[in-house]
């Protein structure tokens, strides 16, 4: 007889050679409960004694397959008990089985839970997942127009924490929802969010609901914040009120702000149709968007009114175009006695005359009027050639006006130069934080040796956004040094970091991303997980790497559950290899998957073998999922 008559196994576990595969055989292996019971006994079996289980998870899984067969003897009366259990877990499970039955008694051990002050709402809120979003959604709205609930702004705060997929869709609903109450909920979650961490809800709100002005208020309030590059594209989706002048020329400066070039024409109206120096705030914007073929309108705002700083404003847009229709006037104003027109002249002359007056603007940081000085500095900032830098350096050490002294580092930090770079790194102390932040992201930028000792202070600094920079110098110019760095700021980078240095690194910041799945913070490992998004083509390898490498149980389950979702069938092996696993979490949550893998004759009869398991939450996990939960 061969060996292979001899096995108790199937023929595709005996095909198996992996270790994985030497698992699976040996567990199949196992003897059944009683060669005289049949599965759906035993699972009965099971789930009738583990709602009596000392674990309350147990009890809890027990409980919810009560719903599954309906054999199971007094299932109603064994669930009504569940509801007296002083555990939320497994009261959560009651409310399953109750889901699952179409039982709305649902909606009382739910609501109870998530209206009592001893429960945190993020623990409540997860056993919603079972419903569809519409349901979901209904009950919530139900929930918070109760006014004898006092717990409304927690609840809010849990919303936006979990980040569910539905968040967007709830928001939606609470805001337009007929209680002031509800709406008034809504409005703070929604003001709670913020375009880095949350662009996709942002989006979905901004879709239904882009033509209530509340929301648009709060969305031009999020996009204020929001920094430069991230995706603001619900700005586009938000459609003001014919009529709503006001709300309608805000939704064009915060779109504008954000470097839309679709609003450029519509801004410069505005800017035409506003008094005196109510044009500035127009023409500042548009210097982010400016079209060669607007120079004939930024030309119009100019008139004999225009105020000194107007002026500089338009000359320094046409001036960054290109346009060369108002040398002349510069040139009167650069050498006439008027000490409000002379920077005007100034920089626009600096800005079209370019390397060719840079000996000028040297000597314009000499001047005694302090706006020269400051468009000269301007002027160099642009050029940013490294001839400025020793004459800069002598501005700075003799300048004691700090706005000009500000200008003057910004030109240094222009220019990519050891000499300019030797300066900045004394100014990483600076008191302006937007001055730091500017000082140390050109030494990150830099790529220079000179420069590091800079970025070392700089990690040191009272300000998050400082060290952030500090960080991407690392990254940018000292991998050697970079991952100790970039290890040692998990403990305090600020959310949305991840996100943002994944679209800027791409590929390349793979490898800090599986740092950060190690980290101890959740909120960090889940951010992490969301910017992996970033990198599909890496997405699913970096998570198989996490999956064998780690030793910590929940975020082995949030990688597997990430890494079926991404890959479905593909990763019948990780499934199996975690309903085999000596830690007892693993193991149920793999044992739980086991039913996704449909047509997969191994993965039933690991669920069989399960329910024999020597851990009774693992047989109560293999009988559930055996019943079809």
């Amino acid at each position: 007889m061969t060996a292979a008559a001899l096995s108790p196994l199937p023929p595709a576990v005996r095909a198996l050679t992996s270790p994985l595969a030497a698992l699976l055989a040996l567990s199949l292996a196992t003897p059944a409960i009683a060669a005289t019971s049949s599965p759906a006994d035993d699972a009965r079996v099971i789930i009738t004694e583990g709602v009596k289980a000392p674990d309350y998870l147990a009890r809890a899984m027990a409980y919810e397959a009560l719903a599954l067969d309906r054999k199971v003897a007094n299932a109603r009366q064994l669930l009504k008990d569940g509801e007296e259990d002083p555990q939320w877990t497994v009261k959560a499970g009651v409310a399953r089985a109750y889901m699952r039955l179409r039982d709305s008694s649902w909606q009382r051990v739910v609501g109870d839970a998530i209206g009592r002050a001893t429960l945190d709402p993020r623990e409540v809120l997860p056993v919603l997942d079972t419903l569809a979003d519409k349901d979901a959604i209904a009950f919530l709205l139900q929930r918070l127009s109760d006014k004898e609930l006092d717990r409304h702004d927690r609840i809010a705060d849990a919303l936006v924490a979990q980040a569910h997929p539905r968040l967007g869709a709830f928001l939606v609903a609470a805001i337009g929802h007929k209680e002031p109450l509800v709406q008034g909920v809504g409005k703070r979650a929604i003001a709670s969010l913020n375009a880095v961490l949350h662009g996709d809800h942002l989006a979905t709100v901004a879709a239904k609901s882009g033509g209530n002005p509340v929301v648009i208020d709060l969305l031009c309030t999020i996009a204020a914040a929001a920094p430069a590059g991230v995706d603001v594209r619900f700005l586009s989706m938000l459609k003001p009120p014919k009529g709503d002048t006001a709300l309608a020329e805000r939704v064009i400066l915060a779109r504008a702000r954000h470097g839309d070039r679709a609003v450029g024409k519509q801004l410069l109206a505005i800017a035409a149709t506003r008094p005196g120096d109510a044009k500035l705030e127009g023409v500042e914007i548009y210097k982010g968007i400016a079209s060669k073929d607007d120079s004939e309108a930024i030309r119009g705002l100019l008139d004999e009114s225009s105020s000194p700083r107007l002026k500089l404003s338009i000359y320094e847009v046409l001036a960054n175009l290109g346009d060369r229709s108002v040398v002349k006037q510069a040139e009167e104003m650069a050498s006439g006695t008027d000490s409000e027109l002379r920077p005007v002249g100034v920089y626009y002359l600096g800005r079209i005359g370019g390397a060719g007056r840079i000996g000028e603007m040297h000597t314009y940081l000499k001047d005694g009027i302090p706006e020269v000085r400051i468009a000269a500095a301007r002027v160099l900032a642009w050029i940013a050639s490294k001839v400025s830098a020793a004459p800069l350096r002598d501005a700075l050490d003799a300048e004691t006006r700090e706005d000009i002294r500000v200008e003057y580092i910004k030109a240094l930090a222009s220019i990519k130069d050891d000499e300019a770079f030797k300066v900045l790194v004394f100014y990483t102390r600076e008191r302006d934080d937007l001055v730091r932040q500017r000082v140390v992201r050109a030494l990150a930028e830099s790529g220079s040796k000179t420069a590091r000792n800079g970025l070392q202070t700089a990690l040191q600094d009272r300000s998050k956004e400082v060290r952030v920079e500090a960080v991407r110098g690392f990254i940018l110019s000292d991998p050697a040094n970079a991952v100790q760095v970039f290890q040692r700021s998990l403990a305090w980078l600020p959310p949305g970091t991840l996100i943002a240095m994944t679209r800027e690194f791409g590929e390349a910041f793979e490898s800090y991303l599986e740092l950060a799945l190690f980290a101890k913070s959740i909120e960090l490992r889940e951010e992490a997980l969301e910017a992996l998004r970033l990198l599909p083509k890496k997405q699913p390898d970096l998570l198989r790497k996490v999956l064998a490498t780690a030793d910590d149980d929940q975020l082995r389950i949030r990688v597997l559950r990430r890494l079926f979702s991404v890959e479905g069938q593909k990763v019948a092996t990780e499934v199996k290899a975690a309903a085999l696993s000596t830690s007892t979490r693993v193991c149920i949550e793999g044992v739980r998957m086991l039913a996704q893998l449909r047509g997969d004759k191994e993965a039933k009869e690991l669920i069989l073998r399960s329910m024999a398991a020597a851990d009774q939450r693992i047989r109560i996990a293999a009988a559930l999922t055996f019943l079809g939960g």
